[in-house]
């Protein structure tokens, strides 16, 4: 008998195996696993290719997945009719990949912070009670994210070319990296068909340095933003009613150290204690299913 724990994410899908101990089996990377970015044909075979890694799936006593869209009807559905058909029938939990990055990277009340290319903070408390607090997608949510860093440094690029602003090393940058001098090169590259939310994402590290040169409007950006992110995670603290909370940082522009990770730290510490995730997400994956494992 083993668990299995997937991190299935937009550009791979990992996946562990565990024995009933806890003690590891294997482990190995797959492509992407997001099924609206490659389709409901291609979902299916990564999930097939997924289970004939695994072994026997009916000694797979409990499985966890996690990642964007694993808790709607449909994608759920699908997995539980491949499911059946390798035999499964074990414990299946499917959590949203802000639940699997909580639980890998502690084992306690608290709370997770991210920001990559999109953002969210979740939380559980010691009841047991689970909240979310932003993630929605970019064209409603995303505070605080790569996409809006980037979104926001695009608005004023285009602003400072219309005379808006004074020539500025943030718009300058921005263009250099976009390779064009003017606004119609901004708009070819926002709106081109082969442009995602990815590609807008990609701005955020030039926001970043700009900032750490000393461009104001830079900084504005950041500091707008990093307030964002605190105003979301102080609500989901407020929410979850935590006594001595407790906030780790992830994703692509808080894992590692930079300014606005810093920005971010700062104005969360008055509030949180802010620590380094234990464990990363596969490792809450199958920690979690190893939770749910039936005992005997």
């Amino acid at each position: 008998m083993f668990a299995a724990g997937i991190d299935g994410g937009g550009t791979a899908a990992r996946v562990e195996l565990r024995d009933p101990e806890g003690q590891l089996i294997s482990r190995r990377v797959f492509g992407p696993f997001n099924i609206t970015g490659i389709g409901r044909d291609a979902f299916i075979g990564r999930l097939r290719e997924i289970f004939s890694f695994c072994g026997d799936m009916r000694d797979c006593a409990s499985l966890c997945i996690g990642g964007a869209g694993m808790t709607r009807k449909d994608t759920g559905e699908l997995i539980r009719s491949e499911l059946r058909s390798a035999g499964f029938h074990g414990v299946l939990k499917l959590c949203g990949d802000c639940e699997i990055a909580l639980r890998g990277a502690m084992n306690c009340p608290g709370c997770i912070l991210i920001a990559g290319t999109g953002s969210i903070v979740y939380g559980k408390n010691e009841n047991g009670i689970s909240l979310r607090v932003g993630g929605y997608g970019h064209l409603i949510d995303d505070r605080g994210s790569g996409y809006v860093l980037g979104r926001d440094a695009l608005a004023h690029t285009v602003q400072t070319l219309d005379g808006c602003f004074p020539p500025n090393s943030l718009a300058e940058s921005i263009l250099h990296h976009l390779g064009t001098d003017n606004a119609a090169g901004v708009v070819n590259y926002v709106y081109s068909e082969t442009s995602g939310k990815e590609d807008i994402a990609a701005l955020a590290p030039v926001v970043i340095m700009s900032a750490a040169g000393g461009d104001l409007y830079a900084m504005d950006i950041l500091r707008k933003n990093a307030d964002d992110l605190a105003v979301m995670s102080e609500t989901l603290i407020r929410r979850l009613k935590l006594p001595d909370p407790v906030t780790a940082l992830s994703g692509g522009l808080l894992t590692n150290d930079n300014l606005y990770q810093r920005m971010v730290r700062e104005k969360i510490s008055s509030f949180t204690r802010v620590v380094r995730p234990e464990n990363d997400a596969l490792h809450g994956a199958v920690m979690l299913a190893l939770e749910a494992m039936p005992r005997l």
